[in-house]
């Protein structure tokens, strides 16, 4: 081997053991995830978060979750579903409200993972209970001279048929389940939220800001940076960013900092060889750039989240 490719050689392995080592003393940042429930709640929103919690749950650097609730609620059916994906997270979640967070969505804030909730001053939240809307237009099909023939292996099967008048026992069932399912809505606030009073959200009127902590549907009144620090306090970690956080501090870093490459004088020896250095100038390089005399490293979190 030539004393230039040794010389190169030892100053490669020298850097990567200087680089490693450094590289090895600093801390992985542990995340605060921020979980979106925005618009209707609906099977394509349950899916979505189910695929979210597997990740979550996969992902050892998670220590809480912020979920963000803007949201008038949906179908029934959705918002069990997301309500049971919730529960399987394995880490602490703080729920927030900062606009609107009704129905079907503060179904998914009393899921058993929400240890805290907060809403901002400006949200509507409650609407707590069920609706069915059925539009029957039978007296259009009079009018136009239709006729429809329908045809059931039951009474009950064709409950909610719109081609024809709804009859008094009908108009009972229907609101029977209704009843049924608010009832269990009810109870799975009153679980979640012992210091609710039922009384207070049966009718299903909305709160508007404090009011939602006053009847026992939220624990405080924060700002969304507040919510994130509290979240920050429930995960146990004392260096817990959330992804926002963490690119504004690789941004920041990247920007006020530069790396300067030492440079290596080029000599020529007797036989007319160009040598970078001899084994003295890396040394003497490399005992610089660990007193900080002559270069500057920049800062990048060696990380992809």
């Amino acid at each position: 081997m030539s004393r230039f490719a040794a010389s190169l050689t030892f100053l490669v392995f020298l850097l990567v053991g200087v680089v490693g080592f450094a590289y090895g003393q600093v801390s992985r940042p542990d995340i605060i995830e921020v979980m979106a429930l925005h618009g209707e709640v609906d099977d394509g929103m349950a899916a979505a978060v189910k695929e979210q919690v597997e990740k979550i749950n996969d992902n050892t650097k998670i220590k809480a979750v912020l979920l963000d609730v803007d949201s008038p609620g949906g179908t029934v059916s959705a918002s069990q579903a997301i309500y049971a994906e919730l529960a399987k997270l394995k880490v602490p979640v703080v729920g927030y409200c900062a606009r609107l967070c009704a129905s079907g969505g503060e179904y998914a804030l009393m899921s058993p993972s929400v240890k805290y909730i907060a809403v901002s001053d400006d949200a509507v939240s409650g609407s707590i209970g069920v609706r069915a809307t059925l539009t029957r237009y039978y007296r259009l099909l009079d009018w136009a001279k239709i006729d429809v023939e329908n045809y059931k292996s039951g009474e009950l099967k064709d409950d909610g048929n719109p081609t024809r008048a709804p009859t008094a026992a009908e108009r009972q069932r229907i609101q029977a389940e209704i009843d049924k399912l608010a009832l269990k809505f009810y109870s799975v606030v009153a679980k979640a939220r012992p210091r609710v009073s039922l009384q207070a959200i049966k009718p299903a009127g909305i709160f508007f800001g404090g009011e939602a902590v006053e009847v026992g549907l939220a624990d405080s009144v924060m700002t969304r940076d507040q919510v994130i620090a509290k979240a920050k306090e429930l995960s146990g970690s004392k260096l817990a960013f959330t992804r926002e956080e963490l690119s504004k501090m690789t941004k920041a870093a990247h920007e006020s900092t530069a790396y300067e490459a030492p440079k290596l004088a080029p000599r020529v020896d007797g036989a007319g060889i160009v040598w970078m250095s001899d084994l003295h100038d890396i040394l003497e390089m490399l005992r610089e750039i660990k007193s900080g005399e002559s270069a500057r490293f920049e800062y990048r979190m060696p990380y992809r989240f």
